[in-house]
């Protein structure tokens, strides 16, 4: 499956420790930007086909439906979307009305995924947040009242700690299809680079992200940070973590495609006076893109399938890791299930050791 990736880059505020591409904007996106993004789709050379469309930021819930009908039109114009096409967009808490969560579903819009990161206002304020708890709740019952696929984005290791477990509590009465628990990171040019004194420790992040297992036991854990109800897996980022091909439009945006990845300009400046022109690329070898497949299928539950990669590479897992594989089963974090190769629980809370073994295996 082959996805899309559409970057709006405009925030109201740029959160503390946020990395992403972004710029503060105290109204709409420019109508510059959406049709910087309509020219780069409609010169868009590869597949034809596209089975999601994934509109992340920054903050996509700021455009105007106006915009963000223009935008789909220009996707539908280029790519001949899958029947089942999952179609998302993310949105801030503070951006949702009963109105655009309406107006999302009638433009094919049919999966949101909100920031909420927390249900607590003391930590939503430590996080820098705009949004309180009230908002986020209320985004919850707007968009729960129009869609029945959606995302919950929650965050821990903020502070205090106790907020962690009503918010997990909250968010399983709540019942979202998926939610995705991430822990907070703290990196190099942002503000919060300067606060990696205030982290909390090792075995406590640990503990809060097992408390988050704990807590969503009744969802399938089907990647690190993943969580979903039957059929409500993220299919998008299933095309990341299955190292498939995608696109992506807008400022900055990524794409993986003929083995090439690369990357448009991270500046709005630059993007706007050439739409879709990179910055940077790298062609991978083959040998890279079967440590890079290897390392993503580990971050599933269900790991990858040795049938799967031979049809994909040509050749065995044993015969291209067959070392690196032995060294990561004795130190329990892969097992085999069959023919399956996939991480244990402990290779999911240890899982950058399995991708350093993987690359060490050069």
């Amino acid at each position: 499956m082959f996805g899309v990736y559409v970057l709006v880059p405009y925030c109201r505020t740029r959160c503390p420790y946020c990395d992403f591409v972004s710029e503060a904007v105290s109204g709409a996106p420019p109508d510059a930007y959406t049709a910087a993004l309509c020219r780069e789709i409609a010169a868009f050379a590869g597949p034809d086909t596209a089975g999601s469309v994934f509109f992340g930021g920054g903050t996509p819930s700021l455009l105007p439906l106006s915009a963000l009908e223009r935008v789909l039109d220009a996707l539908s114009r280029r790519f001949t979307l899958s029947p089942k096409a999952e179609i998302t967009v993310e949105a801030n808490p503070d951006d949702i009305t009963p109105g655009l969560a309406a107006g999302w579903k009638t433009l094919g819009v049919n999966r949101i995924s909100l920031g909420v990161q927390s249900l607590d206002d003391r930590a939503l304020r430590w996080l820098g947040r705009r949004h309180d708890a009230a908002a986020a709740r209320g985004a919850v019952e707007a968009v729960a009242a129009v869609f029945d696929n959606w995302n919950m984005d929650l965050i821990f290791g903020a502070k205090p700690a106790d907020a962690w477990p009503e918010t997990l509590a909250e968010t399983v009465r709540m019942r979202p299809p998926h939610v995705a628990a991430y822990g907070l990171t703290y990196e190099e040019g942002t503000p919060f680079a300067l606060r990696r004194g205030e982290a909390v420790e090792e075995d406590q992040s640990l503990d809060m992200y097992r408390a988050a297992e704990e807590a969503l036991s009744g969802y399938d854990h089907y990647e690190i940070s993943n969580f979903a109800l039957p059929g409500r897996e993220s299919r998008h980022n299933l095309v990341y973590w299955h190292n498939g091909e995608y696109t992506g439009f807008g400022t900055g945006a990524y794409s993986f495609v003929d083995r090439v990845r690369a990357r448009n300009h991270p500046d709005t400046a630059a993007y706007l006076r050439a739409p879709g022109e990179k910055s940077e690329a790298l062609a991978l070898s083959e040998h890279e893109i079967r440590v890079e497949t290897l390392i993503q299928h580990m971050r599933l539950r269900g790991g990858i399938s040795g049938a799967h990669y031979a049809e994909r590479f040509g050749g065995s897992l044993r015969e291209h890791f067959g070392p690196a594989l032995d060294a990561l089963e004795k130190r329990g974090l892969v097992e085999w299930s069959g023919e399956c190769l996939r991480p244990t629980r402990l290779g999911f809370h240890l899982n950058n050791e399995i991708g350093l073994a993987l690359v060490g295996d050069d």
